[in-house]
């Protein structure tokens, strides 16, 4: 059975001690999970313990903006990213968290054009990389989800196609796919398509149900009545996660075109029970 899981970001611009009591809500309105925005790594104990108590499904999501970039050219941006993410995992590994998912090769805020050679050498830095985060995650029995992003975050990975290139090129059975719908809507030429692609893989580790506008699943111009149905017709086994965007939040809308933030989490759990 697929766990149901919302983002914190949906309440929240941050992950912090205003997050206490937001996974009982959730669980509330019926979410089997909560995913954690890793904006900071500093342990809430009481956050943690509210997980546990509630036996909720745990994913981190990743909070990789400029400064931290595994394939970084400069050894100590990498050594700083590594050291960032093996912390995500020690969270991980408290809460019994199943994946860190999010663009972690490279992170957003890197968007550029790079000579052949200096292209390949980026991409080996982002493998090798992620070779060493997943040993370092498979000793805590987390899997680790590369997300593909938009030409508005990255240069990086922007596809499908990209993206399992990279799973391949790193080679570890606890290194998969992120699918994202938001930025699959930007960067793939078929929608469905690329989500059949990636589920046919086998390597689809984590998955964000997310309108093209940032609302929730059931909202925007998605073919929902495709996308879900295909997900369970291909056995997806992981969560299906909203990552919605509280307002100040990474991508909140600067128009307020979404209701307020319980209506939003409310309307994609009802939405989502519909096909789970």
């Amino acid at each position: 059975m697929n766990y149901l899981g919302i983002n914190l970001w949906n309440w929240v611009p941050a992950l912090s001690r205003d997050c206490v009591g937001l996974p009982t809500r959730a669980a509330e309105m019926g979410f089997t999970a909560v995913e954690l925005p890793m904006t900071t790594t500093q342990p809430i104990p009481e956050l943690e313990q509210e997980i546990r108590d509630l036996g909720l499904g745990v994913t981190l999501c990743a909070a990789l903006g400029p400064g931290k970039d595994l394939s970084s050219f400069d050894p100590q941006v990498r050594a700083y990213t590594m050291e960032y993410l093996t912390q995500c995992l020690e969270t991980g590994a408290r809460i019994e968290a199943s994946v860190l998912a999010g663009p972690l090769y490279a992170g957003g805020g890197k968007r550029h054009a790079l000579p052949p050679g200096e292209k390949e050498r980026e991409w080996e830095l982002a493998v090798t990389g992620l070779q060493e985060l997943s040993r370092r995650a498979g000793e805590r029995g987390i899997k680790l989800a590369i997300e593909p992003l938009c030409r508005y975050r990255t240069s990086v990975v922007n596809t499908v196609d990209q993206g399992l290139a990279m799973v391949r090129d790193v080679d570890s059975p606890n290194l998969g796919l992120h699918y994202d719908t938001f930025h699959a809507c930007l960067e793939e030429a078929d929608l469905i398509a690329s989500l059949e692609k990636a589920l046919d893989s086998g390597k689809v580790y984590h998955f964000h149900a997310c309108a093209n506008n940032r609302g929730g699943p059931g909202e925007g111009i998605l073919p929902w009545n495709r996308v879900l149905p295909l997900l369970k017709e291909k056995n997806y086994p992981g969560h299906v996660t909203m990552e919605t965007f509280a307002p100040g939040g990474l991508d909140a809308s600067w128009t307020h075109v979404h209701p307020q933030p319980d209506e939003v989490a409310r309307r994609g759990i009802d939405f989502l029970r519909r096909y789970f």
